[in-house]
């Protein structure tokens, strides 16, 4: 017997030697990337609902170090939250994921769209900016009652009838506190406060629009910040270790049941009888019975997240990645490998691939609705720029027909018809998603 206790005793410590070792490994693997500007940010694994790794890398843009505590945005994360609110409110009965949108935004002009079409990405409705561009003035910042206005104004065409098909529209989302504040009664900033951030304990998360001199900061309005008081898809900030209590609460049912919670993790099964994969506010990366997965993915300019929670083993993985966002998925991908024991790869420089002077000028031209996208050249470069907005990105080509912005992780690429003629311009893979070339008709 004693020689048994003895044998599991040293298996257990040569288990726990190799875990310590590969987060030795991890550490060190972050350390070079923050020194090679490749990462900058915040790292949070569990396992079991225990913390095994928390640590901040590399410095923010005035030269502070990051810390586990520095506020960073978290992009379209904030939706998760958006969507714990609403089923917060379904579960004491004062709505139903069932209710018409039009219920609440009665000047909203798509019939049988429902909240939870909106919740799952499934409501057909267009996404909206491309109408708010083109028709909203650029010096006066957008609210949703504008939106709904100008929506129900021009009632551009739908992508499709609701439950047919997903299609991500992170515009819809913004629709979604104003149904919090005619449910709840109180502002949606004030509601999520006290139902999900202070329940959480999580000091370090806050939506921007409540920090004093907010307005003063980000001066007048223009093109790139018509949306800078609009909520419940983004706007907000916090850590990975406030994500991680997020989780917590989750977990432990402190702001919602369990039970309750299983539909935000169930994506819908769309009119062609397959199922989807967006859930509420992120999308089930991993459907294996016993090895869900349900990810919170937040994409901007200037911070990039990951938010991956393992739901049947309770384990969590959150990358929290500022600046140098370009490097975020393949900086997450040798993350997640180390922890899981895999061979893993370090991210490479991005290359930039010369075009010939045919093909820059074959790919100048407008793009999207009425042309309202230009990608114009000046000194041998591409560069996109939207109408109304007095400032332009260069858009670098990694191959002939593939490009980035530097300071993006998303790929890009235009696209082209069987003829070898530009048909359009969008995220790499996604054709769907891209902007048409615009003809001019004669």
């Amino acid at each position: 017997m004693k020689y048994l206790l003895t044998l599991s005793l040293a298996i257990a410590l040569f288990f726990n030697a190799q875990a310590q070792q590969n987060l030795k490994t991890l550490d060190s693997v972050l350390t070079f990337l923050s020194s090679e500007q490749m990462f900058h940010g915040q790292v949070l694994i569990a396992e079991n609902g225990k913390t095994i790794f928390s640590k901040a890398y590399g410095r923010q843009r005035h030269g502070e170090a990051y810390l586990t505590t520095t506020p960073i945005h978290i992009q379209s994360v904030a939706k998760g939250i958006t969507a714990i609110s609403i089923l917060q409110l379904n579960a004491e009965g004062k709505l139903s994921l069932l209710d018409p949108i039009a219920l609440y935004h009665p000047s909203i002009p798509y019939k049988g769209v429902n909240l939870r079409h909106i919740l799952n990405h499934t409501s057909g409705m267009p996404r909206f900016f491309e109408l708010i561009f083109k028709e909203w003035p650029h010096d006066r910042f957008l609210t949703v009652n504008d939106m709904v206005h100008l929506v129900a104004q021009y009632m551009p065409d739908p992508q499709g009838a609701p439950g047919a098909h997903e299609n991500y529209n992170q515009t819809a989302y913004l629709l979604l506190p104003g149904v919090v504040e005619k449910v709840a009664g109180q502002e949606f900033s004030h509601y999520v406060k006290q139902h999900i951030l202070e329940p959480s304990g999580m000091e370090n998360t806050h939506f921007v629009t409540d920090v004093p001199g907010y307005k003063e900061r980000i001066g007048a309005a223009h093109l790139d910040n018509l949306f800078a008081f609009m909520l419940g898809e983004g706007n907000m900030v916090s850590t990975a270790e406030d994500l991680f209590k997020f989780d917590r609460a989750l977990a432990q049912e402190k702001i919602l049941e369990a039970a309750i919670q299983e539909l935000a993790y169930t994506p819908m099964i769309l009119a062609s009888g397959e199922k989807g994969r967006y859930g509420f506010g992120g999308s089930l990366v991993g459907d294996k019975p016993g090895n869900r997965v349900f990810q919170y993915l937040g994409q901007g300019v200037e911070s990039h997240v990951i938010f991956s929670r393992y739901i049947d083993t309770d384990d969590v993985l959150i990358v929290v990645h500022d600046r140098s966002v370009e490097y975020a998925v393949p900086v997450y991908k040798a993350i997640r490998n180390i922890w899981k024991k895999r061979p893993f790869e370090l991210p490479q420089p991005r290359v930039e691939h010369k075009l010939s002077t045919n093909l820059i000028n074959k790919y100048v031209g407008d793009y999207g609705d009425n042309g309202f996208m230009h990608i114009t050249t000046e000194g041998g470069k591409l560069f996109i720029q939207p109408d109304g907005n007095p400032g332009k990105m260069e858009i670098v080509p990694s191959s002939d027909t593939t490009f980035y912005f530097r300071d993006q992780a998303v790929d890009w690429q235009i696209y082209l018809n069987e003829q070898g003629e530009v048909i359009g311009f969008g995220p790499l893979g996604q054709k769907e998603f891209m902007m048409k070339r615009f003809r001019q008709q004669n």
